[in-house]
């Protein structure tokens, strides 16, 4: 999930003044490029003016990232995988029921899908593309977002709206399973009526693990 505005670095308690400054520099960056990606594309956004924008200097963006392409797979996993973990933990807290909650994140992906359409193929792009890595961190991202889900499922069991009939792992596993194969299909035609599965990918979790 995109969150152009969510990109900016919190300052971390801990670290010497040096490394809060590498934090904020990269959180400009990357805040940069993100706005500039969705406001005119990836392809015709530049190093030079990703620079430009975070007022810094190009030697500095190389001293973060080796490329344009290193920063977007850079991105990749932090927006993808860190920002859905954010909106499930954001979904806990504003809401009493799984139900709210489901229909809560299930609206942010579709509303970042339709505002940053090009953003988010490319960064879905890149991470199909890390899979063939020997140094891929897919697997374990992957994991995290499974997790994330599953503590979802967890805290309705808990709360009584989701059948215990599954195991939380299980379910959590098969919405990640049912989101992926829905946007891979996306990426691949760009024809596909995303938006509408989606939703029903929404209605089918809504039906097949709540209690009615």
């Amino acid at each position: 999930m995109t969150n152009v505005s969510a990109i900016k670095s919190a300052a971390e308690p801990g670290l010497s003044r040096r490394e809060q400054r590498k934090l904020e520099v990269r959180g400009r960056i990357n805040e940069a490029a993100l706005t500039l990606f969705a406001d005119k594309g990836v392809e015709s956004t530049t190093v030079e003016e990703i620079c430009e924008a975070a007022e810094v200097a190009r030697k500095t963006f190389y001293n973060y990232y080796s490329s344009k392409q290193d920063l977007i797979r850079d991105l990749s996993d932090s927006m993808l995988y860190d920002e859905t973990s954010n909106v499930i933990e954001l979904a806990l807290e504003k809401f009493d029921t799984t139900r709210e909650r489901i229909e809560y994140i299930y609206g942010i992906m579709a509303d970042n899908l339709q505002r940053y359409a090009e953003l988010e193929r490319c960064l879905v792009h890149q991470t199909l593309l890390d899979l063939s890595s020997e140094n891929s961190q897919i697997g374990k991202r992957l994991g995290d977002l499974n997790a994330a889900f599953g503590e979802l499922v967890g805290a309705g069991v808990r709360l009584g709206d989701v059948s215990p009939q599954y195991s939380a792992a299980f379910i959590g596993e098969m919405i990640v399973g049912l989101i992926n194969a829905t946007i891979i299909n996306w990426v691949h035609d760009t024809s596909y009526p995303v938006i509408e599965r989606i939703e029903e990918v929404k209605r089918l979790t809504l039906n097949s693990f709540l209690k009615s």
